[in-house]
């Protein structure tokens, strides 16, 4: 009787035992199989593609928004690779690149640590605010009207990351911000005795050394001649600063009459500094603004192709300045 009990038992166990095996096998095999052919596959998107989880965006929205963007096959990929990695995978809002032929566990890694994607903005040096406003304006990925003020010279031109839906404002703020930055550095690392009482005068000069050129080798030999005319009580007569006030076109030709138009600005009837600077000037231009050269030079010109020539003396900034309207006559008439 106790033999016929054990065979029984035995048999009772393999009975179950067998089903439950092959279960455990299948669910196995569907997991790798899961793994293989879906989350470690390549993707079907041959190039890169963008994708964008909005705040609230559900499974049920994130597997659409992948499927439309041509990331997965099949809507059932997403679901399944989702309960094969449970909580390690929790969407985040943004704007997301996924590299061509991504993978789908490589995407959801994307969109798990919310690795935004960077978009770039340049400012160029020397641009006005409105035109920093006009910019921003017309970035489509920004949002939010501008309502800030922006000075003249208040904003370091340069290039920005940012990502989508930034505000403008923060996005005004970061280029001040680092404005008053730079421009503490470099006021620390100054030359002695400069001619400037704040860091904020030695913004104007370079706002003005900004538009007279943009070779980095000459900057320093202009704030050199500026800061000599400073000294000597002698009117900076820039051109630039004349149409500032004036005309939004910064670039339109300066007629006889701008010359003698009374601003805030206009060097050629005012004494030592403008009002405020003209333009957003770059860190080059302020640094050359606080370390000028040391020079003797009172006085320099366009030589017409690109660069400046400098000098002494009047007689001598003449012959420059008769260099210069030859080369422009000939140039005009095609010798």
């Amino acid at each position: 009787m106790l033999r016929l009990a054990v065979r029984y038992i035995v048999r009772s166990v393999l009975l179950i035992a067998v089903p439950v095996t092959v279960l455990i096998a299948a669910v196995f095999g569907g997991y790798f199989a899961v793994e293989r052919y879906i989350l470690k596959a390549e993707g079907p998107h041959k190039t890169d593609v963008f994708v964008t989880i909005a705040p609230g965006d559900g499974h049920s929205t994130v597997r659409w928004t992948l499927a439309r963007a041509g990331v997965i096959n099949e809507l059932y990929h997403y679901d399944a690779a989702r309960i094969i990695k449970g909580r390690d995978f929790i969407p985040k809002e943004g704007e997301f690149k996924i590299p061509a032929k991504a993978s789908l566990n490589e995407t959801m890694r994307i969109i798990h640590f919310g690795q935004s994607h960077q978009r770039r903005l340049t400012v160029i040096e020397g641009i006005r605010s409105a035109q920093v406003i006009r910019q921003l304006d017309a970035v489509e990925f920004l949002i939010g009207d501008v309502s800030l003020d922006i000075p003249e010279g208040s904003v370091l031109p340069e290039t920005y990351f940012y990502t989508q839906g930034t505000r403008r404002d923060d996005f005004i703020r970061r280029m001040q911000e680092k404005r008053q930055i730079t421009l503490l550095e470099a006021w620390v690392n100054r030359q002695a005795d400069l001619p400037f009482k704040a860091p904020e005068q030695a913004l104007i000069l370079a706002s003005i050394i900004e538009l007279e050129t943009a070779d980095s080798a000459d900057r320093r030999e202009v704030a050199g001649v500026f800061i000599n005319r400073l000294r000597k009580g002698m009117r900076l007569q820039s051109d630039p600063t004349v149409l500032y006030g004036v005309d939004e076109n910064p670039k339109r030709t300066i007629l006889r009459s701008d010359l003698k138009r009374a601003t805030d600005w206009n060097t050629y009837m005012i004494s030592g500094l403008p009002k405020t600077p003209i333009c957003n000037p770059s860190a080059d231009a302020v640094d050359a603004a606080l370390n000028p050269a040391e020079t003797k030079n009172m006085y320099f010109v366009s030589d017409g192709k690109g660069g400046l020539r400098f000098a002494r003396t009047l007689d001598a900034h003449n012959k420059n300045v008769r260099l210069y309207r030859k080369f422009q006559r000939e140039a005009a008439s095609g010798s």
